[in-house]
């Protein structure tokens, strides 16, 4: 074989090697979470659904401002008030341990302003810059010329370039957005979310926090190697309660969403609310449900792809028992929600995993509260409304509907070859 062809062959075997070893790499600590539910009562577990886009930054500063021991807080990019209240509390409690996880992605590509992390750094906070090239790729083609390429000469806080553009391309990052923290008090407090100015979040006081802290402080570790990290909560003596909650992320979100999916059957309710839908899983659960007579409504933004060729297929297949809305225009960051109502009980899903392979295939850090809970607790009645007024205001699915043979062929092709972060 001619030298040329020998070293084409392999460049071509070193480039499909990478990128197929990136794809299905072991997943590193703290990632892949399913934890064990803890009892909890109503007074326990709050649902936040905002109206403004104030009111989750304002959980997150009143948690911030109560602490004395501990503050753990994944989010990207981290605001200016949000910021400066781990300062003043750094300030005020020089002992506090402050933990703060964040996507390295530069300010222009979602992440926070270097000047607000060094800051904190002076401060005393222990940041966490997570190291997304631990996590698997989105597009293995892509990542894998990358890593043999420019990954070599490039660095997760490039100025906007060339370099940072191509980092960028690789499509994966820290989507968790989360707080734990101590109420100064002896308690603990934790609020999921999908973002700061979100439009939903769930806040729970109890021993959850443990599970949750012990996630972010073993990506920490292996982002960071600081050995200020500090311990996570002690576990509480499980209480009295009619509320189950876990703490899932990444994969185990699906997993979670399909065990509820396939419960449902006539007579039950079920509700789905995201940004995006394009995980083959999840829809293929959708069309069971209603094949066995759920009633199953989805809501889905019309901007974003796949939502169009996805609802036609569900519109298709799931005849009368399927409902489809679009949700135009959302004001507020759309947290996911998701939730099964049968014989007296829901269960539901709430956090900033989209129902996407990034979201749900472990690629993407993601996290999400599932709830068990009487339909008749305030939680569950916030939940519903919750939904039922998105519902309310979206538009009918006919406005905005995409029949296109093309357009879902392409993306089934495109998903199928993990070519696209959906």
């Amino acid at each position: 074989m001619p030298r040329g062809r020998t070293l084409l062959l392999i460049a071509v075997l070193a480039w499909a090697a990478v990128a197929a070893w990136n794809a299905l790499k072991p997943l590193p600590p703290g990632t892949h979470v399913t934890s064990l539910a803890t009892r909890l009562a109503e007074s326990q577990v709050q649902i936040v659904a905002a109206a403004t886009g104030s009111e989750i930054e304002a959980r997150e500063l009143a948690a911030i401002d109560r602490a004395s021991e501990l503050i753990v807080l994944d989010a990207a990019p981290l605001s200016r008030a949000v910021g400066r209240g781990l300062l003043l509390q750094r300030a005020k409690r020089p002992n506090i341990k402050i933990l703060l996880v964040s996507d390295p992605r530069s300010e222009a590509y979602g992440g926070t302003p270097a000047e607000y992390l060094e800051s904190l750094e002076r401060a005393g906070v222990i940041v966490a810059r997570v190291r997304l090239d631990r996590l698997r790729d989105c597009i293995p083609l892509y990542s894998g010329l990358w890593r043999l390429t420019v990954g070599w000469w490039s660095d997760p806080f490039d100025e906007p370039g060339l370099r940072a553009a191509l980092r960028a391309r690789n499509l994966k990052g820290d989507q968790r957005r989360l707080l734990v923290a101590d109420d100064g008090a002896g308690g603990w407090v934790s609020l999921v979310s999908a973002a700061a100015e979100g439009d939903l979040a769930v806040q729970i006081s109890g021993d959850l926090a443990r599970d949750i802290a012990a996630s972010e402080l073993k990506i920490a570790a292996w982002s960071s190697g600081d050995d200020r990290l500090p311990a996570a909560p002690r576990a509480a003596v499980r209480g009295p309660g009619s509320i189950d909650a876990r703490f899932l992320t990444e994969g185990a979100i699906r997993g979670a969403l399909l065990d509820a999916l396939d419960t449902a059957a006539a007579g039950d309710e079920v509700g789905l609310a995201a940004p995006r839908l394009s995980d083959r899983r999840v829809i293929d659960a959708l069309l069971r449900a209603a094949a066995r007579g759920a009633h199953v409504r989805v809501l889905l933004d019309p901007a974003a792809v796949p939502n169009g060729p996805v609802a036609a297929e569900l519109e298709r297949g799931g005849g009368s028992h399927i409902e489809l809305r679009w949700r135009v225009r959302p004001a507020l960051a759309t947290a996911s929600l998701a939730w099964v109502a049968r014989r007296g009980e829901l269960w539901a899903s709430a956090g900033a995993a989209d129902f996407t392979r990034p979201s749900l295939d472990d690629i993407d850090l993601e996290s999400a509260i599932e709830l068990r809970l009487p339909e008749r607790a305030a939680a569950a009645r916030a939940l519903e409304t919750h939904f039922a007024a998105k519902w309310a205001a979206a538009a009918a699915y006919d406005r905005y509907a995409v029949e296109s043979q093309a357009d879902y062929w392409q993306y089934r092709f495109m998903q199928a070859a993990a070519l696209a972060a959906y």
